[in-house]
């Protein structure tokens, strides 16, 4: 039998994707292997959100090809071919390519490969028909992909021209999943999409992240679940009612990830993000002000966009002291091919890498301070992954990042700790006991 390899980069969502292509194949009778050397068929699902992402796939297109010359088929599928097409087909020399979200379309992909054929499967329609899932043994955590594409249409952003307008899984399928994964020994559920608060919008009759949420909670089981990225005029809309969600709920994570991109007005409107920094700040204030002081608030900034000039980027500096995210994605900004802002001025380029320097000094004294609020701390965490120097990763209630020693634990479990160290992106826990049901994780709430 044909033999697959398949790698993925960039979002939840991707890994979502490819979890689907697994599935598909599988069921097809090919062989899904973990081992690149044991393949016949190589399926990068690839990202080209950041260049240094592309960067990274083009090598990796390249390094492969070398290694295997033509003994292995190679398949491109993903956001990338549509990000940047020209720079694929300049530069690497692959079998086949395939949009993002191929679902159960790879397997024509993968036919027409395996009779020497080379083809390319970019504007498919999206396949967001939803599967049951194969769930591997030890798993505790699983993306579902509620919706691909989103609503808006940022200057800056080439993922919106691969992925399009929001096409949404309806909430019953995506309730089907999450009760078949839970009855299986599921235990985290990752809710994941280009902008979660955008869901639901193409439905007919049309629908809320705020209705799948509801659904989602009305569930029996025990699993909680992360909501993910939500933009900022999202978040703000709807933001009484995530304040009911959180504070009614233990179905959710104290946790949001709300990209606000710019702390300059005057840079968002060049951004065409749809909201200002107010709706930012209200978010945040609000949530910890009447959810938990500690809710885990995540935020994106991109420095050195098309038009930033100091003063903007001060602003920036100011949001991050009055906003006190606990975790900041930073990017410099690089111009995406066919994006409006790849075609505005650039800041230049030692600009954008000191004040990309200077915000990251600042974002990891604000991270190590929210991180020293937990200092002390006894609770429960979810050990949701393996760690590196042989410790283990857990999260607690607000979705914080905590490594254990292994001390007779392993992946899955509930474990009490007591944190004694803090860093910038972690804290350090010593375990005390085990526990059976994921309601523990709120008892010091």
């Amino acid at each position: 039998m044909v033999r697959v390899y398949i790698e993925t980069y960039g979002c939840t969502l991707n890994r979502f994707d490819s979890e689907v292509m697994v599935y598909y194949l599988r069921k097809e009778g090919y062989i899904i292997v973990n081992d690149l050397d044991e393949a016949d068929i190589i399926i990068i699902n690839s990202c080209g959100v950041k260049k240094q992402t592309e960067d990274r796939i083009i090598s990796r297109l390249k390094k492969l090809r070398r290694l295997f010359d033509n003994r292995k088929k190679i398949i491109l599928a993903g956001c990338l071919p549509l990000i940047n097409y020209n720079r694929v087909k300049k530069e690497t020399n692959v079998d086949a390519m395939a949009g993002p979200s191929p679902g159960m379309h790879i397997l024509k992909v993968v036919k027409e490969v395996e009779e020497g054929n080379y083809v390319e499967f970019l504007n498919i329609k999206e396949d967001l028909s939803t599967p049951s899932l194969y769930i591997n043994k030890g798993e505790v955590t699983k993306p579902i992909g509620i919706a691909s594409g989103c609503l808006d249409k940022c200057s800056f952003c080439g993922t919106r021209n691969a992925r399009g307008y929001v096409k949404s899984r309806p909430i019953d399928d995506i309730l089907r999943l999450i009760k078949r994964y839970v009855d299986n020994g599921i235990k985290e559920i990752y809710l994941t999409s280009l902008d979660n608060g955008a869901y639901g919008f193409d439905l007919k009759p049309r629908v809320s992240i705020i209705d799948l949420l509801r659904k989602i909670d009305s569930l029996s089981g025990d699993f909680i679940v992360r909501i993910g990225m939500m933009n900022p005029r999202w978040a703000y809309k709807y933001l009484e009612d995530l304040i009911e969600i959180f504070r009614n709920s233990k179905k959710f994570y104290y946790f949001l990830h709300v990209p606000v991109q710019s702390g300059s007005n005057k840079v968002l409107k060049i951004m065409n993000r749809g909201h200002g920094v107010e709706e930012y700040l209200e978010v945040v204030k609000r949530l910890r002000k009447e959810i938990d002081k500690k809710f885990t608030i995540m935020t994106d900034i991109i420095v050195g966009h098309p038009g930033e000039d100091d003063h903007d980027f001060e602003e920036t500096l100011e949001l991050m002291k009055l906003s006190m995210p606990d975790y900041v994605n930073i990017s410099q900004f690089f111009p995406r091919p066919n994006t409006p802002a790849a075609y505005m001025k650039k800041v230049p380029t030692h600009i954008v890498k000191s004040r990309s320097t200077e915000l990251s000094f600042l974002v990891d004294k604000i991270m190590f301070k929210r991180n020293s609020l937990w200092l002390n701390w006894e609770g429960v965490i979810l050990i949701n992954e393996e760690g590196r120097k042989g410790r283990l990763i857990g999260r607690n209630y607000a979705y914080k990042h905590f490594a254990v020693d292994r001390d007779n634990i392993r992946v899955g479990d509930l474990v009490e700790i007591k944190v004694v160290q803090a860093y910038t992106t972690w804290l350090y826990g010593e375990p005390r006991k085990k526990f059976s049901s994921l309601y523990e994780l709120w008892k010091q709430v």
